[in-house]
């Protein structure tokens, strides 16, 4: 059965292109990729924040957030995950993202 888990698994990440190294929805920490975004502190290798978020920057940022190094930071209340398919209820789309 496991087997079957990971053949199927590597199946859809190759049909998907390379994911991303960083969580797929907003969070107060990300795992750092060269400079930490704006409101963000170097800790090892995460960028924290007590009152930002960031997600990976896939093309344009989502509905209020802002570019940083390679990231899109909003405050702390906003939230954005990556998109596949329809925005889950709550959510709407703002581009490669569901925001809420």
């Amino acid at each position: 059965m496991r087997i079957a888990f990971l053949t199927l698994s590597a199946a859809l990440a190759l049909s998907a292109g390379p994911a991303p190294a960083f969580a797929q929805s907003s969070s107060s920490e990300v795992e750092r990729d060269g400079s930490c975004p704006t409101g963000f502190k170097s800790s090892g290798s995460s960028c924290k924040s007590s009152g930002k978020v960031a997600i990976i920057k896939l093309g344009s940022c989502p509905t209020g957030f802002r570019a940083s190094a390679k990231y899109c930071v909003g405050d702390k209340d906003d939230y954005a995950e990556v998109r596949s398919g329809s925005c889950p209820g709550g959510l709407k789309a703002s581009g490669r993202y569901c925001v809420k």
